[in-house]
Formats: C-alpha cells, sequence, structure tokens
C-alpha cells in the first residue's frame, strides 16, 4: 500500500493505473481473436455415451476385454415410414475407451435416425448376433445445434476360452 510517506506515491499510482488499463485493453484483445475463430457449421450434430454390459448384464470394465477398439454413431435421413435401411452411409467413430463421442456440424437437418454399432480390432463392425446395441433413434437436426442421443448400452460377448453359439463379440470365426 502507497501511503502519505512514500516520496513517488503519485507516480506509482498513475503508473499502476495505465498498466491496469493495458491489461484491459490487452485482455479484451485477446477475448475477441479467441472468439473470432471459427468452426464451420454445415448441418447439426449428434452427441451420445455408451457403456458395455455382458450378456448376463456385469458391466464390461475395458473395451479390450470385447476386442472393440471403437464405436461408431450411424446416421441416415427418414423420409417417411420404413426408410430407415440400418446401412450406415454416414458416419463418425471414437475410441470405444472415451465412453462418449461429438461428432462434427455435418449431419444434414431433418428428420434423422441414429445407431451405434462396435467396430473391432480389424476396423470391420462386430458380427450380427454377437453383440446388441439399441434400435435406431429418431431425431431432428438442425443447423448449428446438437442433438443428444443419452447413454446408450452395448451389449458384448467378452472373450474367453469358450465362446456361445452365436460367438463372441468381434472374435471371427
Amino acid at each position: 500500500m502507497l501511503g502519505k510517506y512514500h516520496a513517488n506515491a503519485r507516480r506509482v499510482k498513475l503508473a499502476l493505473n495505465g498498466m491496469r488499463a493495458h491489461t484491459s485493453i490487452l485482455c479484451v484483445v485477446l477475448l475477441a481473436a479467441a472468439s473470432s475463430a471459427c468452426i464451420e457449421i454445415d448441418g447439426g450434430a449428434v452427441e451420445l455415451s455408451w457403456s458395455l454390459r455382458s450378456f448376463d448384464g456385469e458391466r464390461v470394465t475395458s473395451c479390450s476385454k470385447a476386442l472393440v477398439d471403437d464405436v461408431r454413431v450411424c446416421w441416415q435421413p427418414v423420409s417417411g415410414v420404413g426408410s430407415i435401411t440400418a446401412e450406415c452411409t454416414a458416419s463418425q467413430t471414437f475410441p470405444c475407451g472415451e465412453e462418449n463421442g461429438v461428432s462434427g456440424f455435418e449431419i444434414d437437418p431433418g428428420s434423422t435416425a441414429f445407431w451405434a454399432e462396435p467396430i473391432c480390432r480389424d476396423g470391420a463392425p462386430a458380427d450380427e448376433g454377437t453383440y446388441q446395441v439399441p434400435p435406431p433413434i429418431v431425431r431432428t437436426v438442425e443447423d448449428g445445434k446438437i442433438v443428444t442421443l443419452n447413454s446408450l448400452l452395448i451389449v458384448v460377448t467378452p472373450f474367453a476360452e469358450t465362446c456361445p453359439e452365436a460367438g463372441c463379440t468381434c472374435v471371427r470365426n
């Protein structure tokens, strides 16, 4: 604290006030520069999270136990009743262990069906019958907005010495 006994108190106070003004201007300039950084928005985005469970309801603590590397969210425009083919033509892939992901703003606006599928270490989806996911979820996508699928349960068969008749998830026959 500068007191009446400090010889240069007035000059020090002026210098400090000037520094505050320069600091404030610098902060405003930095914030303006940071906010002008652009994210290309060419549609909507999707956000989801997931957890793995075994068919007997136990939590699968590691994606590697089921030989799953990634989780892919697929989407398809819905034009009418019965128009969902569940053929994954547009998608985004996320590392399985992250347990959540958000796509870029690239999904065309309109009614859209979304579904998830586990991707094995070989880069291909797991064989049908070796896992279960919820049926396609339909949401309305809008430009610049994120639709949420909430938390999806992916039921898998972890790799073991013996696999059920349908096979273990991501174990190729």
